[in-house]
């Protein structure tokens, strides 16, 4: 499992870091971000929600992915070898000085994320993939292969090979012209998709050897209970009760725990939304080529590993001696009390300050996302191997996939609106980004106090004493 972490890891961070090296160093900057989130990904993500819920119904759980992943990686083949070498081509300028002369100053971005399309279509596919291949379907995978009483040892050390990734991906991002060979950003790009594509090839190949060896016996053992169970029914004369989709729909509502997950999707995605905006572009200042902006991206990669692995190789020993609701608080109350900060230097820094604003920045994103992935995710899952299969598999898909990205596109409304009263010009919507961040981060906080609440007693002895016999 950690191997597997390790590879669909690699190939997210080498996507996270190109995409935004793509959108933010061309035309537009991060003034794009809030469109592109609202206006492209979040529709993107509801239609494979969608696609998702009708292909697991009809197609073995291995089928789909194996699809998935090879449709994300066709798209990005096809990208680095024929859309972005003929960029210029595909890129109407035409539209682009219609677009400037018909928007208004505030939404100038939106006319550049349309003209630049195909980086709109590789922000979106790299997006999905961290929330499909990465959240979804490896926890899916692992909530069936891991018993709850080992949940709390393991899941946090999962994680491991996902930062050896992000620190080897990181670094050859940061050297990515030794090993290409190349100058251009067009060679380097191609070298970069290529390697993805013989990581994903390992993707398939482990988690078939994984869906084989642990899931399928696990599966058949359940379907043949199931068909005892049906053959029960029918002697007895009964019929088994099969809920519909708006049933299912509404136990799913209906259920507290999983309201306070999506509370916490949500504003987990507008505080990183609002954090990760104004800092790219502060990056955009000092990092206009793409070539060195990739590089100082591979930087912060590498030492977003090494700084994540070290938090999850004694985030056990953290949920031994702290409670639950005390671990998953340290990321709100990190993005709460940190973001204020960093956008108030934002709004009262000078430009000398630059180089500190950027330190602040780059910290707050490391230590944000290393406590989500070592303490916040791992605390979610405990939740989630308590519910019911079908709260389980339906009730992540929707949060996972489309939750977070709700919250993101709930916060580019927002930040379009500033943008609006900026006249286009993003440092002047720091302050009303900043008075959002405050109160999204509030209910964050009282979501987790609340959804700690749901954790049972028995549940939280379970886990400590398997702690402590491991």
């Amino acid at each position: 499992m950690c191997l597997l972490f390790f590879f669909m890891a690699f190939n997210n961070t080498i996507f996270d870091s190109t995409k935004d090296t793509l959108l933010i160093t061309a035309v537009g900057g991060a003034e794009q971000i809030p469109f592109v989130t609202l206006y492209a990904v979040l529709p993107a993500s509801c239609l494979f929600l969608f696609l998702f819920s009708v292909s697991s119904k009809r197609y073995s759980r291995r089928r789909v992915f194996n699809w998935t992943v090879c449709l994300f990686m066709g798209f990005f083949a096809l990208f680095a070898h024929v859309l972005y070498p003929n960029r210029a081509a595909l890129h109407n300028d035409k539209f682009a000085a219609w677009a400037s002369q018909v928007l208004p100053q505030g939404l100038q971005a939106l006319g550049h994320v349309v003209h630049q399309w195909t980086f709109t279509l590789f922000y979106v596919l790299s997006e999905l993939w961290g929330d499909v291949i990465l959240s979804l379907n490896f926890w899916v995978l692992a909530n069936e292969t891991t018993d709850h009483k080992d949940a709390i040892v393991l899941y946090p050390l999962f994680g491991l090979g996902a930062n050896v990734a992000q620190f080897v991906s990181g670094q050859i991002l940061r050297n990515v012209k030794q090993f290409s060979g190349h100058l251009s950003y067009d060679s380097q790009l191609k070298f970069l998709v290529n390697l993805t594509i013989g990581v994903a090839a390992c993707i398939l190949g482990l988690h078939h050897w994984l869906d084989g060896k642990f899931v399928r016996p696990k599966v058949l053992a359940q379907e043949k209970a199931k068909k005892e169970a049906q053959a029960a029914l029918a002697e007895s004369g009964q019929k088994e009760e099969k809920k519909s989709f708006w049933e299912n729909a509404k136990v799913l509502l209906s259920s507290p725990a999983l309201q306070c997950l999506a509370v916490v999707a949500l504003a987990q995605g507008i505080t990183t939304n609002l954090v990760e905006v104004a800092w790219k572009a502060s990056l955009r200042e000092k990092f206009g080529d793409p070539r060195l902006y990739s590089a100082f991206m591979g930087s912060v990669s590498s030492a977003l590993g090494l700084c994540t692995g070290a938090a999850m190789i004694v985030s056990p020993t953290i949920f031994l001696k702290c409670s639950w609701r005390q671990v998953a608080s340290v990321n709100p109350f990190l993005m709460l009390y940190g973001g204020m900060v960093f956008f108030l230097s934002m709004i009262f820094g000078t430009p000398s300050m630059q180089a500190g604003i950027i330190l602040a920045g780059t910290s707050l994103y490391i230590f944000g996302r290393a406590s989500k992935f070592s303490l916040l995710k791992p605390a979610e899952e405990m939740v989630y191997i308590t519910l019911d299969e079908n709260s389980r598999r339906s009730g992540k898909a929707a949060i996972d996939v489309v939750g977070s990205q709700v919250g993101k596109s709930l916060s580019s409304i927002l930040q379009q609106v500033f943008l609006i009263f900026g006249q286009g010009r993003i440092r002047r919507t720091y302050p009303m980004m900043a008075v959002l961040l405050f109160v999204v981060g509030m209910v964050w906080v009282e979501a987790v106090k609340k959804l700690s609440f749901y954790r049972s007693e028995s549940a939280e002895k379970t886990e400590l004493r398997a702690i402590k016999e491991t």
